[in-house]
């Protein structure tokens, strides 16, 4: 019945399933947001795929093994999308604390704007880090090969590569940033 339901219809469902507010919040003296749930682990069946690689707006070229050796959060993310402009603040946050001591974090985009006004709004916005435009959406590549279905999505690998989690989101991203930073 769900798979019928437009968007909208299943925003509302799966809100009052969970019942949650307008706000995000849900009642009670404790009342905590979706963005504050615990990070999932890495399910089985999912562990990324063997290989990826790809190319920034400044034509650089990522890949897990150029990366390792660094802790890497890879960012599905488009300007369309409130939940990914909530978590800004916070990226930047993550990514001035930790970039020196070796956080990557790339940004994979799936916005459709011309790239002209995509590095605009990146600019006007004060996002530093690297950023790949997949303008295919979720049938782009490297969203096919990480299976997103929906942004934001999120995939955090250790210093050797391997995924530690997928979907982090506010305290529970900066939690495990850090844990994964002193890591040595």
């Amino acid at each position: 019945m769900i798979a019928h339901l437009p968007l909208a219809a299943l925003v509302v469902v799966v809100a009052s399933a969970l019942n949650v507010t307008s706000a995000g919040a849900r009642p009670g003296p404790a009342a905590a947001t979706i963005a504050d749930a615990p990070a999932r682990r890495a399910p089985q069946q999912f562990r990324g795929p063997e290989a990826w690689a790809a190319v920034d707006i400044d034509g650089r070229p990522w890949s897990d093994r150029r990366l390792r050796g660094r802790v890497v959060l890879l960012d599905f993310w488009a300007t369309w999308c409130a939940p990914c402009l909530d978590d800004l603040p916070r990226l930047k946050r993550l990514h001035a604390q930790h970039a020196s001591r070796g956080l990557t974090i790339i940004g994979v985009s799936l916005d459709r704007s011309s790239l002209r006004d995509f590095r605009s709004w990146l600019q006007r916005q004060g996002i530093a880090w690297p950023q790949v435009r997949e303008i295919g959406l979720y049938d782009s590549p490297l969203a096919r090969a990480f299976d997103v279905q929906a942004i934001p999505a999120s995939f955090l690998f250790d210093r050797e590569g391997r995924l530690q989690a997928t979907s982090l989101r506010g305290e529970a991203l900066d939690r495990r940033v850090s844990a994964l930073m002193e890591a040595r």
